[in-house]
């Protein structure tokens, strides 16, 4: 299965991308713009997993997202 979660460097976010990227059934992409809020300290235990992938863009930008 696969996963969008946006703003996944914030609190909550970075949270949900640990939680989902504990089962290596699933894919999880990791879309923040890393404004204020945003820490890549936090998903420091999942930055190199095999089922993660993180993408510095703004959820605006329609041709980021596709």
């Amino acid at each position: 299965m696969n996963f969008l979660v946006t703003g996944g460097a914030g609190f909550i976010g970075s949270a949900v991308c640990r939680h989902l990227c504990a089962n290596p059934a699933y894919r999880v992409t990791n879309l923040d713009k890393l404004t204020y809020a945003g820490n890549l300290a936090s998903l420091r235990a999942i930055e190199n997993a095999r089922n993660y992938k993180f993408a510095h863009a703004d959820i605006c930008d329609e041709r980021a997202v596709l």
